[in-house]
C-alpha cells in the first residue's frame, strides 16, 4: 500500500498565491525524486483548484476540500459545487472534516451522502472521523469514532480513506501519540479491513511526520498549516524519501 502525504490548505492562499505556492512546491517535489510508493495529494480551495491541476498533474494528485451533498450533477443550489464540477481535476475529496462538523453542523448523514456522490464521480473519498478532548479523557473516544466511521461511511462499502484526526490535536501543537493513533488503526482496520488505508492527521509537522509515516498501522498522513510552510512541506517530503 502507498504511502499517502495530503495536504489541506483550508481557507488559505488567494489564486495568485496558489499559483505561485505550486510552482514552488513542484520544483521541491521534482528535487526529491519520489519514490514511486508515496502518493502525494494537494486539496487547495476549490477556485485555486483548475490552476493547481495544471502546475502539479506531473507530480502530485489534486484533492477537493469538501464537496454538495445533493445528489445532481446540476442545479438550483446556490453556492453548491457538486462531485461532477470538480472530477475533471480531482481524484479525492476530503469529507467530515471536524472543521466542518462543527462550524457547520454537518451530520454523519450529510457526510454519507457526499461519500456516495464522490464514488458516482469516480474520486475517492477522505472520510475524517475524531473524538474531542473530554471525550477521550471519559474513555469514549473508541465508541464516538466507530459510530462516526459506521453512519458516516453508509453506502461507501469501504471504497475510502479514513482520516483519523482527534479535535483537540488539530492546530494545537499536541499531536496524539503513536500507540493512541495505532489503537484507532486497528479499530478502523478491524471494521473496514486492512485494505482501507488509515492516516492520520492533527498537529503533523516536519518533527513527527517521518515517524508516523514509518508506522506500519499508518499509511499517511493528512497535513494542514505546516504544508503551508515551504521548508516545511519540503524537510516532511525528504523525510517520506528517507532523506
Amino acid at each position: 500500500m502507498n504511502k499517502l502525504f495530503i495536504s489541506n490548505w483550508k481557507m488559505n492562499l488567494a489564486v495568485t498565491e496558489s499559483i505561485d505556492f505550486s510552482n514552488e512546491i513542484s520544483r521541491t517535489i521534482n528535487e526529491n525524486i519520489i519514490k514511486d510508493n508515496i502518493e502525494i495529494i494537494i486539496c487547495p480551495p476549490f477556485i485555486s483548484i483548475p490552476y493547481c491541476f495544471q502546475i502539479l498533474k506531473s507530480v502530485a494528485k489534486i484533492g477537493a476540500q469538501d464537496i454538495s451533498k445533493m445528489n445532481e450533477i446540476k442545479g438550483a443550489y446556490t453556492g453548491e459545487i457538486s462531485a461532477k464540477m470538480i472530477s475533471d481535476y480531482a481524484d479525492y475529496v476530503i469529507i467530515g472534516h471536524s472543521e466542518r462538523r462543527t462550524n457547520l453542523k454537518e451530520t454523519n448523514q450529510d457526510v454519507s451522502l457526499k461519500g456516495i456522490n464522490i464514488l458516482k464521480n469516480n474520486m475517492t473519498p477522505i472520510l475524517c472521523i475524531g473524538e474531542t478532548e473530554e471525550q477521550r479523557k471519559t474513555g469514549e473516544h473508541i465508541s464516538i469514532l466507530i459510530d462516526q466511521l459506521n453512519e458516516s461511511s453508509e453506502g461507501l462499502e469501504n471504497k475510502m480513506i479514513v482520516a483519523y484526526e482527534p479535535i483537540w490535536a488539530i492546530g494545537s501543537g499536541n499531536s496524539c501519540n503513536i500507540e493512541q493513533i495505532i489503537e484507532v488503526s486497528s479499530e478502523v482496520k478491524a471494521l473496514c479491513g486492512n485494505g482501507t488505508p488509515f492516516i492520520y492527521g492533527g498537529s503533523v509537522n516536519e518533527d513527527n511526520c517521518k515517524e508516523l509515516l514509518y508506522q506500519k498501522e499508518i499509511d499517511g498522513v493528512l497535513v494542514g498549516s505546516a504544508s503551508l510552510n515551504l521548508n516545511s512541506f519540503n524537510k516532511m517530503i525528504s523525510s517520506m524519501n528517507g532523506d
